[in-house]
């Protein structure tokens, strides 16, 4: 579902009051531009201001997917052309980067033409990394996908981009970690295996110049040269490469403190310059500001040193309740360079995303071939639906299986009480109309007892994991707290969350839930739950927490058997969690017969992999804004930063509370990333200037020791748990966001014929059937299609010859069901444009035929259809179908479906003619569909009349 941005007051984007003086008396005559930008659960917002324009930011894209508008902040990263007349942008699901795949190859990518806000969807499935995209001096762009994964052995793909019109003009594929590419006319430059190379076609990539430290950004510069901004034994530095040899820029700069950044005709390097005397080199300005900015303008003269939507800013700082928690309001911050006039202003993007085009296609695609070329030669209707069945125990869209979504109290009540093995609640049976026995969450899942000498989970360690992994959600994202939805689940559907692409049952996730537990949620992986546990899991979020704990306990416990403790191995410190949090994420390999003997911890999150920004400080240190990137970080960098700084509920209150500090007023974190390199995993962090830590790139490159950053008498520098509910405390009460659902209130008539969406009264609200079932509900996916490949496109010895496909299979990705409407439970989905046989979604409403008359004898019927109070925005075409042979007459009905006002509704229709075979219908394809906007099927009601009654639609 989506909701309307709140719009701050002043927000206009515009960010000088006076620009005569804040820009100098030329600036209408500039044609300097400035592009950045930033995420919230509305999209990726591409922002554009002209120096003509006094530099007021506007909205020129808003990047997002249809059918993914629910699943939570969007996240990614842009860059402009050397023309400064196009942008690229790669952007993703912030919840991408709790998937070491999806970070690695799940991405997308596009660019937009500055000029008319066009956008042009370009490759599928590229890497989220601080480096991509990568713009030059021209308007070629680069994309990267990588294949490295925890065993750190693979390859990079990288796709040069025309920017002008998305087409991929090449693709060079290396072995090996290779990132920061700057597109040259000469080839694509970057950093692979501790070396500066150039990648020019199908050649092999040509090593440059060995690099003395981890490369964070490369520039173009006057006279064809690089610059490269580097850090160095803690400190970052400027080197130049001049087509020959690569030299160093004298002096050095605070870690952190120094950014550089492209700009017409060279380059600038911004933050404390101060001891920087290599920041006069031809083509290079030194600018000294406080902190290194998000961007620099096409010119330099803007510096934007931040862009964060209200709701990002929200979830770590109190900033007043908004709609949505202040998607699509835009904080905007910046310094004008040739006066040194700071700034700032709100943004209220437009309520509705971009249109996209060219790569932006509905249609599933196979070998680059559109899916939509077979169905209209080989296309044949079925009349069941496919037997797609996925891997994961619980399934989506059964009734049987709803999920109340909770509040923040509650979420912190049960962590506290889990991690000390006291959630001793007991589930009635059939808790959430579940149909499983009774139980109690750490009944089911006990808490590990930790090695070697017993302990507990510091309960914000805990709930950081539950904040990182799902923003405290047991439901999916469409569920507001005090609703009931489907579960959340990680990839289904084994197509890495797309509503376009078919289901992969090889592949399904099956992470569940608040604490996304996948151990045990997977039928074809080893040791099972069994049902209940794993119903448990998917329905209950005091379950799902208990066992998120006793997985992290036993990961703990697995690294304890290798001899890999942090600090005084203490489990009561927060900061002593920071392997275990890292093997949670992505596992701890145990088995010395496998890979070789290694074991331990993977590459993908070791803090020295160079895909994290070497330049970064601690999560959320500082500010807010870093939670709009956080692809920057590894896992347990992101989960210590959410233990510090907790996350705010949507009424800006605090979701958990703060751990005990030490001596400080921070978590106590470690300062190096090369704490977890040494010979015993071929990583270092003086091999090639530590560019390239493992250069090995592969499972030698697994970290299998013990870590202390802290020792006695430092140890009382750790942080401890705090403690909001006693261990005896009750399960805090939950004040759903929106009234709760209507119980009965049908027309009651004597006679009239009700039908609902479910056949029974499978809700979590405890509404019993308020009426007796007077008929059938029907969903149909994709129109029944079904198809052969056995086209020209596919030769016999094609892996895709002869395979069949199913319109229904991608239909039910974009359907759900919500604790809305008549008696608790309603479907949604979202509009489609007429035609889209892949989305479309019909719902069938037929009333008994004992209840009509046989033709030719009629009744007269007043038709109500009934609208929820949200999960409906569309215009809905309904079509009354008045029996007899054949099906009848057919009527349309255009009915709003945001009619009630955030209220339940009864929307009447007007009156039918009805004999036996009667039936009702709407669908969500429309003229103006998009995907964007919800199609609400509810329940009906056939009034019986005398005679025909007057309506919006009909009087038959």
């Amino acid at each position: 579902m989506s909701a309307a941005a709140a719009v701050a007051p002043h927000s206009h984007g515009s960010l000088f009051a006076s620009p005569d003086a804040a820009l100098g008396r030329n600036w209408r005559a500039s044609d300097d531009v400035s592009v950045t930008g930033t995420g919230d659960s509305t999209g990726f917002h591409v922002l554009v201001a002209r120096e003509k324009d006094a530099f007021t930011y506007h909205e020129v894209a808003d990047l997002t997917r249809p059918g993914l508008e629910g699943i939570g902040p969007w996240t990614g990263y842009v860059c402009m052309t050397g023309s400064g007349q196009y942008a690229a942008a790669v952007y993703a699901p912030s919840s991408a980067t709790n998937t070491p795949a999806l970070m690695e190859h799940g991405a997308f990518a596009a660019v937009v033409d500055l000029r008319t806000g066009k956008v042009t969807q370009s490759v599928e499935g590229v890497q989220l990394a601080y480096f991509d995209p990568g713009c030059g001096s021209g308007d070629t762009v680069t994309f990267t996908r990588s294949g490295l994964g925890e065993s750190a052995t693979g390859t990079t793909t990288v796709f040069d981009v025309d920017a002008a019109t998305g087409r991929t003009l090449r693709t060079t594929t290396v072995s090996g970690e290779f990132t920061n590419p700057l597109p040259t006319s000469q080839g694509d430059l970057g950093e692979l295996r501790g070396h500066l190379v150039r990648l020019a076609g199908s050649a092999r990539p040509r090593s440059l110049a060995a690099l003395p430290g981890q490369v964070y950004s490369l520039a173009p510069s006057a006279g064809g040269t690089v610059d490269l901004a580097l850090t160095e034994k803690g400190k970052d530095v400027l080197g130049r490469w001049d087509g020959s040899a690569l030299r160093q820029l004298g002096g050095t700069a605070p870690h952190g403190s120094l950014g550089l950044y492209a700009v017409r005709g060279g380059d600038i390097a911004v933050g404390d310059v101060s001891g920087l005397n290599g920041v006069h080199a031809a083509g290079l300005r030194g600018v000294h500001a406080a902190h290194p900015p998000l961007a620099a303008s096409w010119r330099g003269d803007l510096l934007t040193t931040s862009a964060v939507s209200e709701e990002m800013k929200g979830i770590t700082q109190k900033i007043g309740s908004s709609s949505l928690q202040g998607a699509g309001v835009l904080h905007i911050a910046a310094v004008d360079d040739t006066t040194s006039t700071g700034a700032s202003t709100v943004l209220a993007t437009p309520e509705t995303s971009t249109d996209s085009t060219g790569g932006d296609d509905d249609d599933p695609t196979v070998a680059g071939q559109s899916e939509t070329n077979y169905i209209g030669n080989e296309g044949v209707a079925v009349q069941s639906e496919p037997d797609y069945d996925s891997t994961c125990l619980v399934k989506r869209l059964d009734p049987h299986a709803q999920v109340l979504q909770p509040n923040a109290a509650r979420v912190e009540w049960a962590t506290d009480l889990a991690v000390h093995d006291a959630l001793t609640i007991s589930r009635p049976s059939n808790f959430n109309a579940a149909g499983q026995p009774a139980y109690t969450p750490d009944g089911m899942f006990p808490t590990e007892f930790l090695q070697p000498d017993g302990g507990t989970i510091p309960a914000q360690v805990m709930m950081g994991v539950l904040a990182q992994e799902s923003n405290f959600k047991q439901a999916s994202w469409h569920a507001v707290p005090g609703d009931s939805g489907d579960p959340l689940v990680g990839d289904y559907y084994g197509n890495q969350d797309s509503i376009h692409e078919y289901p992969n049952p090889s592949q399904d996730d099956c992470g569940y839930g608040i604490a996304q537990v996948t151990a045990g949620m997977n039928s074809a992986k080893p040791d099972p739950f069994n049902a209940q546990q794993a119903s448990a899991v998917a329905t209950d979020y005091a379950a799902n927490i208990a066992a998120g704990v006793q997985i992290l306990g036993k990961t703990w416990n697995q690294l304890q058997s290798l001899g890999m403790t942090v600090n005084n191995g203490d489990p009561d410190y927060v900061e002593n969690w920071f392997m275990a949090l890292w093997g949670y994420n992505s596992g701890v390999y145990t088995d010395t017969s496998q890979n070789g003997g290694h074991v331990g911890l993977g590459w993908f999150n070791n803090p020295a992999n160079p895909t994290y920004n070497p330049n970064r400080g601690p999560f959320l240190q500082a500010g807010q804004g870093d939670a709009a990137t956080p692809a920057e970080w590894p896992y347990e960098e992101k989960i210590m930063g959410w233990a510090q700084y907790p996350q705010l509920t949507y009424n800006s209150q605090p979701s958990y509370a703060k751990p005990t500090f030490g001596n400080g007023s921070n978590l106590d974190l470690n300062p190096s990333f090369f704490s977890y390199c040494n010979s015993s995993d071929s990583c270092t962090d003086t091999g090639a200037g530590g560019s390239d830590p493992c250069p090995d790139e592969d499972d030698r490159c697994w970290w299998d020791g013990p870590v202390s950053w802290t020792s006695a008498p430092e140890i009382n520098l750790l942080s401890t748990e705090h403690l909001t509910y006693s261990l005896s405390a009750g399960e805090p009460g939950l004040t759903p966001q929106y009234p709760a659902p209507t119980c009965g209130g049908a027309p009651n008539k004597t006679g009239t014929i009700v039908i609902d969406d479910v056949p029974s009264g499978d809700n979590t609200y405890g509404c019993d059937d308020s009426a007796t079932a007077h008929g059938t509900f029907k969903l149909v996916l994709g129109d029944d299609v079904s198809y052969q490949r056995v086209t020209s496109n596919f030769p016999t010895s094609s892996p895709y010859f002869g395979t069949w496909r199913y319109t229904p299979d991608i239909a039910q990705i974009d359907l759900h069901q919500l604790g809305a409407g008549y008696d608790g439970h309603m479907w949604f989905t979202h509009q489609y444009a007429t035609g889209d046989v892949w989305h479309e979604v019909t719902a069938i409403w037929t009333p008994d035929a004992s209840l009509l008359p046989a033709e030719p004898a009629t009744a007269h019927y007043d038709v109500w259809v009934h609208v929820p109070s949200h999960g409906g925005q569309a215009t809905v075409q309904y079509t009354g179908h008045s029996g007899g042979q054949g099906g009848g007459d057919s009527h349309p009905c255009s009915v709003n479906q945001s009619v009630g006002g955030g209220s339940d509704a009864w929307q009447e229709l007007g009156s039918l003619s009805l004999s036996k075979g009667a039936y009702l219908t709407a669908n969500n394809l429309s003229s103006s569909g998009t995907g964007d906007a919800d199609v609400a099927f509810d329940a009906i009601a056939l009034v019986p009349e005398s005679s025909a009654v007057t309506g919006p639609c009909w009087d038959h």
